[in-house]
């Protein structure tokens, strides 16, 4: 019991999930969403196109990705540096993917029983 009370002094919790080099949060607010969060978080990381996560975003963080890879190495290469470049990630509440969730779920519901 003492371990959701120190929890709970801890919220909103965010847990950070990447899906290559494309960074992005799932925020929870309380001990019941945390589990939800972590599914969240690695089913996005690798089925991140399945939402829109820029649309249910509540704000959005900065980070710094060093690209060492394809067109930015051959950029920074010729300068003899590395290219860092500052991209934002969405933040995204628990409660907006459990909805957008059940929303494509239930349209998805209602085609099938249509057809």
């Amino acid at each position: 019991m003492k371990t959701i009370k120190r929890l709970r002094k801890f919220f909103p919790l965010d847990f950070y999930g990447e899906d290559r080099g494309w960074r992005f949060v799932i925020r929870a607010y309380n001990a019941t969403e945390v589990f939800d969060a972590l599914m969240w978080r690695s089913y996005l990381s690798v089925r991140r196109q399945d939402f829109n996560l820029l649309h249910l975003a509540i704000e959005t963080f900065q980070y710094e990705s060093d690209y060492s890879e394809g067109r930015f190495a051959e950029v920074a290469g010729s300068h003899g540096t590395l290219m860092r470049v500052k991209m934002l990630g969405p933040v995204v509440e628990v409660e907006a993917l459990n909805k957008a969730y059940l929303e494509k779920k239930l349209l998805a519901d209602n085609l099938c029983s249509v057809a």
